[in-house]
């Protein structure tokens, strides 16, 4: 009987070492194939974000803000304010729209309650613009773009209001100083940042078109050739009867001849800031990527989850009386 008890414990030790044996194979072999596929993933993961195949530019769309050109305009002493969507497609063309307002405020120069004289405010107003554009260096985050537009590219400010100045006009009286808004063609250059991350910046010198307001069509009318439009001359009757030049510089105090409007041609500057929305059409490669990032940041969220410390239990009436208790036998 002992003889069987003994063989019995004999084959059982075995038994159990052969079932530690097989657990430990099987727990080494779950390892490895762990270690494997993270290796594997590490290595798509690196693929998928190499710049061998990264482009920053493929498929984004951009939600701006900024003030100047381009949203939507710039004037002569101050800029517009405004916002707008692009949208840059894979072969890293795009095309936007912005719209935007012009604030009134007051004429530094004359203000309301000069001495001596009346004072004006300038007129606010609203502008908009439409364009494409075409961006270089999709591998790296700072892009060199080019960009040809049309809109409101341009304002100024009439030199007197509407209706003249009256003479029995009080000092400190303020008048306004009507807007004038130029339309036309814009060329510009920009330097835009635009990584994986979500911000988006970009800086903006450009070239605008919008005709001569006298030569092209005599002052009658402030559209020109190509839809653009200067609003800068007047045309005044009078003269015209009276056989002198009846053009009239709207932008010039006093008599300083036709020569002095807004220029057919300037440089403008503007600046935008906006938020980049990840690539909206993603390929296989960078779905899988997402689909490992959002895999890893459940696990962690899960771990510091389970793994957060308990906070301890309030004590209670009865332990916090015996605490008290002991105290007093203490002293």
């Amino acid at each position: 009987m002992v003889k069987q008890i003994s063989l019995a414990l004999v084959l059982l030790l075995l038994f159990a070492d052969l079932v530690w044996a097989q657990r430990a194979k099987a727990t080494q072999e779950d390892d490895r194939a762990a270690r494997k596929q993270w290796e594997e993933d590490q290595r798509a993961d690196e693929y998928a974000n190499s710049l061998r195949r990264r482009d920053w530019l493929k498929d984004r769309l951009i939600l701006q803000l900024g003030m100047g050109t381009k949203y939507p305009i710039m004037g002569k002493d101050w800029f517009g304010f405004g916002a707008g969507v692009e949208y840059i497609t894979r072969w890293h063309a795009s095309a936007f729209f912005t719209g935007g307002f012009i604030p009134a405020s007051e004429e530094s120069e004359f203000p309301p309650g000069s001495e001596g004289m009346s004072g004006f405010s300038l007129d606010g107003g609203m502008g908009w613009r439409a364009g494409l554009a075409y961006y270089l260096f999709p591998k790296s985050p700072i892009h060199l773009g080019f960009q040809i537009s049309y809109g409101t590219v341009f304002y100024d400010h009439k030199a007197e209001p509407d209706g003249g100045i009256p003479q029995d006009a009080e000092p400190g009286t303020e008048f306004v100083r009507p807007i004038l808004i130029c339309y036309g063609w814009e060329f510009d250059v920009t330097i835009s940042y635009l990584s994986d991350q979500w911000y988006f910046l970009q800086a903006i010198v450009g070239v605008y078109s919008i005709g001569n307001g006298k030569q092209d069509n005599g002052g009658k009318s402030h559209w020109n050739s190509f839809g653009r439009k200067n609003p800068s001359w007047g045309w005044d009757p009078l003269k015209e009867l009276r056989g002198q030049d009846p053009a009239e510089n709207l932008v010039t105090r006093g008599d300083a001849g036709n020569t002095e409007a807004i220029p057919p041609v300037g440089l403008v500057f503007g600046i935008g800031i906006g938020f980049a929305f990840e690539e909206l059409f993603p390929d296989d490669t960078e779905i899988r990527r997402r689909e490992r990032e959002s895999g890893r940041l459940k696990q962690n969220q899960f771990r510091n989850t389970s793994s957060a410390p308990k906070k301890p239990s309030a004590p209670t009436k009865k332990s916090a009386r015996k605490l008290i208790e002991d105290e007093d036998d203490y002293e």
